[in-house]
């Protein structure tokens, strides 16, 4: 039974698609049926950006409206994956993590609040929180210092 606004949107999906043997159409002039499409165009578009919880893409996959190609593989752009990858070259060149403690430039106590503010846990579960977190789990493995 579904449970929140968003279990209820992806049921009237499910449903619609059953009854009407198609996805609705953004085009359509039937109320309903255009902001559903709505709603499934702004799902997918947020799991392309890796917006959307891992939990939601894989329901939306095993309900059918999410294709492979839609989840957060896509090209790793914007400001989240250029932060993991300077947090990857600042630890290749200096052989730690960015300190917040007692960092050596500015540069790096942003990096370093990045960091935090990512790992603290109030955003969705994206892409590149995954890839920090296995930047830092390399770290641990590899036993070098990492406190942020």
């Amino acid at each position: 039974m579904p449970t929140t606004s968003w279990d209820l949107r992806l049921h009237a999906l499910t449903a619609f698609r059953e009854a009407e043997g198609h996805e609705p159409s953004t085009r359509s002039v039937v109320p309903g049926e255009h902001r559903l499409a709505l709603w499934l165009d702004e799902q997918r578009k947020a799991a392309r950006s890796g917006r959307l919880a891992i939990l939601r893409q894989d329901r939306l996959r095993e309900a059918g409206f999410l294709a492979s190609g839609d989840d957060g593989a896509a090209p790793r752009t914007g400001t989240a994956w250029l932060r993991v990858a300077s947090v990857a070259e600042f630890l290749e060149e200096e052989g730690r993590l960015p300190s917040l403690a007692s960092p050596t430039s500015a540069g790096e106590k942003r990096l370093a609040l990045w960091m935090h503010a990512q790992l603290s846990g109030r955003g969705a579960e994206t892409e590149p929180l995954r890839a920090l977190r296995s930047i830092l789990d390399a770290v641990a493995v590899g036993g070098l210092s990492h406190t942020v």
